[in-house]
């Protein structure tokens, strides 16, 4: 069994105003802060800056960057690092700053493009990196992967490296996600669930007891919080959380794998540019559903966790629970189905449902799944078939 996570976890209301003693331990003198346009008009990104030249490091901003990460922004950021000297990259927003900050720091540090990168082994350890998530979903803040658009052959790519890719330090305060949309807390929180429930259901041979662990503890934790957060954004305990559960969630299926959901996910996504938590949530049930079938005993364990599972009933009716919880949640969030998105065409189906099967996802999920498989779930998400409503 092997299990990495080298990165240092900082986390707790308010640990924000530590980041510059944090960078400081590096010993650097030039630091990148990377974030997209909003973020820095906000009081997160000027406290860092603040923390910073108080302990006498120069800081430039990096803003080029777009709501899911391409190759050609990734070379050029990492252009703009060399450039300017950079020693050190604090990426502060959700998974698609942090991914891109460590494309970025990677290709900095080793010379190569972003497509170079495209499933190699890293020669060279990236650029530190400090990673200011501000979402509770993508657990990008302790991973080893950087999922980038290839948008020459248009695909998602992913840049892969336990020893040259794992962030330095997560600096994670849920007083960050008090100030988040609630249809961003949604799509967020539901991409964290599917990371935790996919990773607790993948193949047979690829979770482990550690994996586990963290899985069923973040499902616990966002069965309790999600909603809260949703309907509250400031309530400290919730947020508090569900920045936990998605770094947890981060940790487990770094060391596992997601499956089915992802693969179609990524292929949708990257077809109609919908939003990587939107995406999952749009599929989740529907995998869930497929996957139950000869694995009750794992969805009954996910309704237990997520508070769903009825005393006394069998692990067949609780696996169903466990659908049923999440197809509810999904709905109660009032995150946008698939066929609310204008750009969807079904005669689309058949080229996702093939380009999902050849997924390398796809050969960890729970059960073995085909393109007529994956066609079935398109289709039952597109006409938002109920499954236990």
């Amino acid at each position: 069994m092997e299990f990495s996570m080298r990165t240092k976890l900082v986390t707790g209301c308010g640990c924000l105003e530590g980041i510059g003693g944090i960078v400081r331990r590096f010993g650097v003198r030039k630091v990148m802060l990377c974030t997209d346009s909003f973020l820095l008009n906000t009081p997160a990104a000027a406290e860092i800056q603040r923390r910073l030249r108080e302990h006498a490091i120069e800081c430039v901003v990096y803003t080029q960057l777009q709501p899911e990460p391409i190759d050609v922004d990734c070379d050029k950021g990492a252009l703009f690092c060399r450039e300017q000297g950079i020693e050190l990259i604090v990426a502060l927003g959700g998974g698609s700053v942090m991914d891109q900050s460590k494309a970025m720091a990677a290709i900095a540090a080793n010379g190569k493009s972003c497509r170079e990168l495209d499933g190699a082994v890293i020669p060279k350890r990236m650029l530190p990196l400090v990673c200011v998530p501000t979402t509770a979903g993508t657990g990008s803040e302790v991973t080893y992967v950087a999922v980038i658009t290839n948008t020459k052959e248009n695909y998602k790519m992913t840049i892969m490296d336990s020893d040259s890719l794992s962030p330095d330090v997560a600096v994670c305060d849920p007083l960050l996600l008090t100030t988040l949309p609630p249809k961003l807390a949604a799509s967020c929180g539901v991409d964290a669930l599917t990371h935790a429930i996919e990773a607790y259901t993948a193949a047979s041979g690829v979770a482990n007891p550690i994996s586990n662990a963290l899985a069923l503890q973040a499902m616990e934790l966002i069965g309790q919080n999600l909603k809260r957060c949703w309907e509250n954004p400031r309530d400290q305990e919730a947020q508090s959380a569900m920045m936990l559960a998605s770094t947890m969630a981060g940790a487990a299926f770094i060391n596992a794998n997601v499956g089915a959901v992802h693969a179609v996910a990524e292929v949708v996504g990257v077809t109609y540019h919908i939003p990587h938590g939107v995406a999952n949530s749009l599929f989740l049930p529907y995998v869930m559903e497929f996957n139950r079938p000869g694995n009750d005993g794992y969805y009954a364990r996910i309704a237990g966790q997520l508070g769903a599972a009825q005393a006394g009933a069998g692990d067949e009716e609780n696996g169903m629970r466990a659908v049923r919880f999440v197809e509810k949640l999904v709905e109660e969030l009032q995150i946008p189905a698939f066929s609310d998105f204008k750009q969807v065409n079904p005669a689309d189906f058949q080229d996702i449902a093939r380009r999902s099967a050849e997924n390398a996802l796809s050969r960890d999920n729970r059960r073995e799944i085909r393109a007529e498989d994956y066609m079935g779930i398109l289709q039952n998400a597109y006409q938002r078939k109920r499954l236990y409503l």
